[in-house]
């Protein structure tokens, strides 16, 4: 049996949405973020020492990292196709953006995220010279 550990606001919506579109069998242990910290927690960190989701367990074997889990998905589940073939210029493409996700567009996007979180808490930051 497949279990995710979901976490509100977090990358495991990915994981979700590709069990649906394997039709896959499976289980979800939600996880809430604390009100004011927004972190995990401690059910989560129970399961992920640093309290981050998704985790995927799978037959008594555990995995973390969105990228890792949606991989392994595909590997042993994929029987339509949803990843091109490994041989193909078209799987270059893909890997390319699937690294893209996490290497190059959820760093500015979490930036952003936290600064208009900041810039919308009321709270005054001020600024020290250097």
């Amino acid at each position: 049996m497949i279990t995710l550990h979901h976490l509100e606001a977090s990358r495991s919506f990915r994981i979700i949405w590709l069990l649906e579109e394997l039709e896959l069998s499976y289980q979800i242990e939600r996880h809430e973020r604390h009100p004011e910290t927004m972190r995990a927690q401690s059910s989560l960190k129970a399961v992920h020492p640093l309290g981050k989701a998704p985790v995927l367990c799978d037959n008594g074997f555990t995995l973390i990292e969105s990228g890792a889990i949606i991989e392994y998905l595909l590997n042993r589940y994929d029987t339509r196709g949803l990843r091109p073939p490994i041989s193909s210029e078209d799987y270059l493409r893909y890997s390319q953006w699937m690294h893209f996700a996490e290497g190059s567009l959820m760093p500015p996007a979490l930036l952003t995220l936290v600064l208009n979180k900041m810039a919308n808490a009321g709270y005054l930051f001020l600024h020290a010279p250097l």
